[in-house]
């Protein structure tokens, strides 16, 4: 009855899956929380070549047009990641707004030092971010 209960139990535990959203988007969300949509792109982008990029930070702008027909920001949780090397994976995540989710990606790159976001995009479209391959696996 133990073998049975153990396999039933591993076989389950497989599909459960515990995603990592990584310390730089958790970093970043915290930093939305607690200061605002203007400290997300640059806690998001801190260490990383884009770092004070102009153009990644237009990105802000989308997110003040999403905050005004999807309300406060009120956090975020991982959706899915995929390790594509040692030192790269892509991580997927959910956006929660009080009235709508907004969907992501970023792909993060492990340096000596930590990881870093060398990539990012957001949409409100989910099938504009994620694979199809992904959502339906």
């Amino acid at each position: 009855m133990k073998c049975l209960f153990l396999a039933f139990s591993l076989f389950f535990s497989s599909f459960a899956a515990a995603y990592d959203l990584g310390t730089p988007i958790q970093h970043a969300s915290n930093e939305y929380l607690k200061n605002g949509l203007e400290a997300f792109i640059p806690a998001l982008l801190k260490g990383s070549p884009m770092e004070g990029e102009k153009s990644a930070y237009t990105q802000s702008s989308a997110l003040r047009q999403i905050e005004a027909y999807y309300g406060n920001y009120l956090g975020i949780e991982p959706m899915f990641e995929k390790e594509l090397s040692s030192k790269t994976r892509l991580v997927y995540y959910v956006m929660n707004y009080e009235n709508s989710p907004v969907f992501g990606f970023a792909l993060l790159y492990k340096k000596k030092e930590g990881e870093i976001v060398t990539n990012f995009n957001f949409n409100t479209k989910l099938w504009e971010i994620m694979p199809s391959e992904a959502i339906f696996k």
